[in-house]
């Protein structure tokens, strides 16, 4: 078995896109590589609480009934100056047994557990159609590969049909499709607000050493666009036909492209190592490496997907952030859930369908004017 040696954070390193294969042609670290940043005895402690969390995590993710499909969502919780995070709201009211953990941040100078802010439950749900769907919903802690690890972590055990991963951008904005995901992360510190990449003097440092630059997600674009479409111009009105603030705020949907430079936090870092590990089945990327090894405790965590699922459909969402914080929230989660179920419902028919319907990886060629890369988020 081939070891991966993957990085938290990300030094540009670019990489020939083989999106399509598992078969990944990747080499070992180098006495340089970059890692997370554990060199002051705060974000050691932070680490060490984080590889502790993700060596016990057992998944949690239960078929409710077998005769349906199986579906992974997530979302985030909190993070920097968002308290209430749009994506783990949504994903909290279409999956009812995912309760959003509302968590304050810890006094300066403290660690930020990752136990209390993760949150994971599998509802049965009738989605538009009428099919209906074993929904798991994950709400995330927003930390360097911990993230990834745990979504990881599900989907060997669940095995799902579908998984759909989403994040929160501008205040108001289309959704975003991401068509993919890059081997690159900046040196922005996590939502702990402990720990960041040690990066090259560029800012930046590879996600996993070795693997291609970009990758493209996969999913079939087309039907989950124009259902998407539909649906939000549905969920814009009343049921007397009036326009709603829905509409104000997600502005329909558009493709984005990959790499995009400025697209180098959390959500493509989960992006990315999901995808990666997805493709690889049986081989070893080593996640959260520490800048600083300590010889009595864990200086990575290992992750290997025993299961094979380079054929299954993934993407990420980008969502405007202010669903959330006004007085018709309830409201504006209730009509987003509508159309998280609502892609849901269109990847798994276009699935069943298959032909011309069949999921593909994301075509950089397709992103929407704006957002073919360079300085958008």
């Amino acid at each position: 078995m081939r070891t991966v040696l993957a990085t938290v954070g990300i030094a540009v390193s670019i990489a020939a896109c083989s999106a399509d294969s598992g078969d990944l042609d990747v080499g070992g670290s180098s006495e340089d590589e970059v890692r997370v940043d554990t060199s002051s005895p705060l974000a050691r402690a932070q680490y060490d609480a984080n590889v502790a969390f993700a060596n016990s995590y057992k998944p949690k993710c239960r078929v409710q009934d077998a005769r349906y499909p199986r579906v992974l969502v997530s979302g985030y919780g909190r993070f920097l100056y968002i308290t209430d995070n749009a994506t783990g709201r949504t994903v909290s009211h279409a999956v009812p047994a995912a309760t959003y953990p509302l968590t304050n941040a810890p006094a300066a100078g403290s660690i930020d557990p990752p136990a209390p802010q993760l949150s994971v439950g599998t509802s049965l749900v009738t989605l538009p159609s009428g099919a209906k769907v074993n929904l798991c919903g994950m709400i995330l802690p927003v930390y360097w590969d911990l993230a990834a690890i745990l979504v990881a972590k599900e989907i060997d055990a669940f095995s799902p049909d579908l998984v759909v991963m989403n994040g929160v951008a501008g205040t108001t904005q289309p959704l975003w499709l991401e068509l993919g995901a890059m081997n690159r992360a900046g040196a922005d510190l996590d939502g702990s607000g402990n720990l960041g990449a040690k990066t090259s003097a560029a800012g930046t440092a590879p996600l996993v050493t070795g693997a291609p630059f970009s990758r493209g997600n996969l999913l079939s674009w087309k039907p989950v666009r124009s259902a998407l479409e539909a649906e939000i111009a549905a969920q814009s009105r009343d049921a007397t036909g009036a326009s709603t603030g829905f509409g104000d705020i997600v502005e329909g949907v558009r493709y984005a492209g990959f790499p995009r430079l400025s697209n180098d936090y959390l959500c493509n870092n989960v992006t990315y190592t999901v995808g990666l590990l997805m493709d690889s089945p049986k081989k070893t990327i080593n996640l959260l490496q520490a800048s600083t090894k300590v010889a009595s405790k864990p200086n990575s965590v290992p992750m290997t997907m025993k299961g094979d699922f380079r054929t299954t459909p993934r993407v990420f969402v980008h969502w405007p952030s202010s669903l959330v914080g006004g007085s018709t929230e309830s409201a504006l989660l209730d009509r987003a859930a509508a159309v998280l179920l609502r892609l849901v419902d269109a990847q798994l028919a276009a699935t069943k369908a298959g032909g011309a319907s069949a999921a593909t990886r994301g075509d950089n060629g397709t992103a929407d004017p704006g957002l073919e890369g360079g300085g958008t988020f």
